[in-house]
């Protein structure tokens, strides 16, 4: 239907989606994300109930200037009639879930309208895991990793690439990751429930470590000592500070593995010429050491 309309000399037509695969003799045109001014005047627009704030700037960061989460926001902060505080409030207790107008109309349904499509469905039954463990790195996945990664996922490259193509899931770099609102709403409510996350989890403690794990089970002793390797790579290897630093000292002071984490920790900062931290963690790692004995 497309081509034969695209036969009338006397119609331009415009095609809008989120598949990235095109009609043959199209020309695509890449549309960027919106700028802060322009979301802000987006914003604005529908919601009337406040003054132009930084804390509404940094919720529509948050929200990546995806012009759909950024309307699905103003029009329920200004139909609850909400002030600034209480967008606030509303946005850090819910995140993606504020952004429901009524039945039907909500991001959460615009995702799950994708996630219920033939293309998506015809990628298996090991897609949905895929996406929740990706949403549930920060940054994404290592592209060059996906084999080690998820050895038992056949046809994981392929997989991969079909989230791109259906705007699931973005490359930037070598890393595969989706826009934060789209994270949000895919990372696993429970990781611990998520069986295809547990062996990542162990596959990923074989080659690499990563502070992320450390929310969710604070007990785990292989956590721990998994984040010790890391900050000793990163000691030899490639030199620099890690925000594991308050999560390490918000360990109870028995536990295992706190002198260990301490110790690393501390010759990092002590690596980077921060050398008042790195007196301050290496007493307290004796302090600790001491009391375990």
């Amino acid at each position: 239907m497309v081509e034969e309309l695209s036969d009338f000399s006397n119609i331009c037509l415009c095609i809008t989606s989120h598949i990235s695969t095109i009609p043959p003799d199209c020309e695509t045109l890449d549309i960027p994300t919106l700028s802060m001014e322009a979301a802000c005047d987006t914003f604005y627009r529908i919601y009337k109930r406040s003054e132009r704030s930084d804390t509404a700037k940094n919720i529509l960061k948050q929200l990546n200037f995806h012009p759909l989460s950024i309307t699905l926001l103003a029009n329920v902060a200004q139909h609850n009639r909400w002030g600034t505080n209480r967008l606030t409030d509303e946005w850090e207790r819910q995140r993606t879930g504020v952004l429901h107008v009524q039945r039907n109309k909500s991001l959460a349904a615009t995702i799950e309208l994708s996630l219920a499509s033939p293309m998506f469905q015809d990628l298996g039954p090991d897609a949905r895991d895929l996406l929740g463990v990706t949403a549930f790195f920060p940054q994404g996945v290592d592209e060059n990793n996906l084999d080690w990664l998820f050895p038992t996922i056949n046809g994981r490259k392929a997989i991969f690439d079909k989230f791109c193509v259906l705007s699931l899931a973005y490359r930037n770099d070598s890393f595969i990751t989706m826009l934060a609102l789209l994270r949000d709403h895919l990372r696993p409510k429970d990781p611990m429930l998520i069986p295809l996350l547990h062996s990542t989890k162990g596959h990923y403690f074989s080659r690499l470590s990563v502070d992320v794990f450390t929310t969710v089970d604070v007990t785990s002793g292989d956590v721990w000592g998994a984040c010790a390797d890391f900050m000793k790579h990163l000691l030899w290897h490639k030199t620099r500070l890690v925000t594991l630093g308050p999560k390490i000292e918000g360990l109870p002071d028995d536990h295992p593995s706190k002198p260990q984490c301490l110790r690393q920790l501390s010759r990092l900062f002590g690596s980077v010429g921060k050398n008042a931290e790195y007196k301050r963690l290496l007493t307290h790692t004796s302090k600790l050491q001491r009391e375990q004995l």
